[in-house]
């Protein structure tokens, strides 16, 4: 524990956390771009989360997990309504 405080300083650790914010804010508008006005989820949606998921370094098996659990849930329920 002795190790990670000497190489994190304060100074670090807040610019650290600043980027990663910034990381996070793209990341979470890019989903959101990609699912805004959509009225079901379809293969578009799902193609254009995939690419924002590769994009945003999730990883691959990740990303698969991901929209394989989407298209399992997206054919169960036939389309996932955004609005009620």
């Amino acid at each position: 524990m002795g190790l990670l405080k000497s190489i994190f300083t304060s100074e670090k650790k807040k610019r650290l956390d600043e980027g990663l914010a910034e990381s996070k804010k793209s990341f979470f508008s890019k989903m959101k771009t990609a699912v805004a006005g959509k009225s079901k989820i379809d293969i578009e949606v799902l193609d254009e989360l995939e690419e924002v998921l590769i994009r945003s370094d999730v990883g691959v098996a990740t990303t698969i997990k991901i929209i394989e659990a989407l298209e399992l849930r997206v054919s169960k329920d036939k389309y996932i309504g955004t609005k009620n």
